[in-house]
């Protein structure tokens, strides 16, 4: 019935036209997406002396370049904010790795200071997740700060632990409902990290490591002075966790997402601030720079937990010698990091090279 009533619209509207324009759309998005209509086919088959049909597909025009690198000279201004920076509030680890992610991204977010829009949140976004876990680990371990762990102070952190992670959800993710839907699933996922956390460092102390821990999420710093400088650098940032277990510095990262042992394994020191693929090993470099002076002539190495590979267990920075990849962070290996980290911080600083967008 509903056919017959479209037919005799359809044929009554061209019953004393002149000119008449039939569109269908060509692309198959959906079921039947991509088919013209039966009426123009029943118009092709059913043609009539008077009529003149003419066929024309029409297509949008695509310029072979959509957009332009966006470039930014460095005027004064730009230079005595760089500068302003440099010796102020200093260069952090994911500040330098953002220009080289970037450069574009680091000339909106750290000199003109332009933050991403908030918004809110419906169901918990990863860094969200994250910084729910690194709270969780801090409330938890903060209390045993500066003596050595044992397997009852493990036991006593996960008898704590849900209602720690709880607690975190409600004070980070304050309008969420975290009982139901994609939440309650987050809200398990880091209960589940937490646990294998707690529960791996218990199973190493068993087995005879002793951990003392000596900050967490505690911020460093560190001037950069070298005459391959313009001026003195300040280095700085928040690092997660420094500890000394079985009489040598770790300095650990916590990252919610997924690293392997590659990602922080470096077999030459030629162009590592070239390629964003070496970001975690410049992280975790700034960071054994940074506390060097501290270690009291500790060995120190440094390096990432991943929540998504606790299999891995702690991955630490190694460089390759000969057959193998030594994980101790000797002064030998920060005097060769310097010099990298040098070059990278006189790109940033030259007015002779523009901030460019990377597409």
């Amino acid at each position: 019935k509903k056919d017959a009533i479209y037919t005799y619209h359809f044929y009554h509207l061209l019953q004393r036209a002149k000119k008449i324009y039939l569109l269908d759309n060509t692309e198959s998005d959906g079921l039947d997406g991509g088919e013209k209509s039966r009426f123009i086919t029943q118009l092709e088959v059913e043609k009539q002396p008077n009529h003149h049909l003419t066929h024309e597909i029409i297509q949008p025009i695509v310029p072979n370049i959509a957009s332009t690198p966006i470039r930014i000279a460095k005027s004064d201004a730009v230079l005595m904010r760089l500068k302003e920076i440099a010796i102020g509030k200093g260069f952090s680890p994911s500040a330098l790795t953002t220009y080289i992610r970037n450069p574009i991204q680091f000339y909106f977010q750290r000199i003109l200071s332009i933050k991403e829009s908030e918004e809110v949140e419906e169901n918990i976004a990863l860094n969200t997740l994250g910084t729910i876990i690194h709270e969780t680990l801090e409330a938890l371990y903060k209390p045993f700060i500066n003596t050595f762990l044992t397997a009852p102070n493990l036991e006593k952190m996960l008898s704590l632990a849900n209602e720690e992670v709880l607690q975190q959800f409600k004070a980070i993710y304050k309008e969420g409902e975290v009982k139901k839907g994609k939440n309650l699933l987050a809200f398990e996922v880091a209960k589940r990290n937490v646990f294998n956390f707690l529960m791996e460092e218990k199973k190493q102390i068993e087995n005879g490591d002793a951990i003392k821990i000596l900050a967490l999420e505690t911020p460093l710093e560190r001037i950069l002075k070298d005459e391959r400088l313009p001026f003195p650098i300040k280095i700085a940032g928040n690092v997660d966790r420094i500890e000394i277990r079985n009489n040598k510095i770790r300095i650990i990262d916590y990252k919610t997402g997924k690293v392997d042992k590659n990602n922080v394994q470096l077999k030459d020191w030629t162009g590592l601030t070239l390629e964003l693929k070496n970001d975690k090993i410049i992280q975790l470099l700034c960071y054994a720079f940074m506390y060097e002076e501290q270690t009291n002539g500790l060995e120190m190495e440094a390096g990432i937990i991943s929540f998504k590979n606790m299999k891995g267990g702690f991955l630490p920075f190694g460089l390759k010698q000969e057959k193998e990849f030594c994980t101790t962070i000797t002064p030998d290996t920060l005097a060769h990091f310097k010099t990298e980290l040098i070059l990278l911080i006189n790109e940033i600083l030259n007015s002779e090279i523009p901030f460019k967008e990377k597409i």
